[in-house]
């Protein structure tokens, strides 16, 4: 069964005493990502898993809650710049190959 999009939750749950996090999600995206930490790190494991759903385990220290960084007009032309000179200097390497 398909879950809505509003059905595909995530819950992030840790306590002042433990060091780990518990990541319970059903959002496909999510578990992608997860998933590929479990292969770069030993540091977050699937503790338990079902029919679309997984929850892991991590280091506290993984979750952050910040604002989202604010950038000027002239920072994000700055930005986009910078990211088409690396795009141009990708494919003038890919052709040298």
């Amino acid at each position: 069964m398909a879950l809505t999009l509003y059905e595909q939750e995530t819950i992030i749950n840790w306590n002042r005493e433990e060091k780990t996090a518990s990541i319970y999600t059903h959002d496909p995206s999510l578990i992608r990502k997860c998933d590929a930490l479990c292969e770069k790190s030993e540091a977050i494991t699937v503790v338990r898993e079902g029919d679309g759903w997984k929850e892991y385990e991590c280091p506290k220290s993984w979750i952050k809650v910040r604002m989202p960084r604010e950038l000027t007009d002239e920072q994000r032309a700055e930005l986009a710049e910078r990211m088409k000179n690396m795009r141009k200097e990708e494919i003038t390497d890919g052709m040298a190959e």
